[in-house]
């Protein structure tokens, strides 16, 4: 299986709504360093990859083989963790009576 990094890495960070910046920062990497992997200009170092997956919230296995479900359940914790406590006990009210 070939994975295209750069494409990957654009589509997850935008998934979760982050800049290339707010990526770098997130994830202790240098801006210049993850915006040349997301134009294909260097390849990641397994740690480096490990990182950013870090900074996304996901695992390296769900970077390989993460599928559009996985891609809504990203946009579902974005969400999530944007909520306070009142809101997120609402949320968790909610979806308690759809059980």
């Amino acid at each position: 299986m070939s994975i295209d990094i750069p494409a990957r890495i654009k589509e997850l960070r935008k998934a979760q709504g982050l800049s290339t910046n707010k990526l770098s920062d997130l994830a202790g990497l240098s801006q210049s360093y993850v915006s040349k992997l997301a134009k294909g200009e260097c390849h990641p170092t397994v740690e480096s990859l490990e990182l950013i997956c870090c900074a996304l919230g996901i695992t390296l296995k769900d970077f390989v083989t993460y599928s559009e479900a996985s891609l809504l359940q990203l946009r579902a914790i974005k969400i999530i963790s944007q909520m306070n406590d009142e809101q997120l006990n609402a949320f968790c009210t909610l979806m308690e009576r759809t059980e």
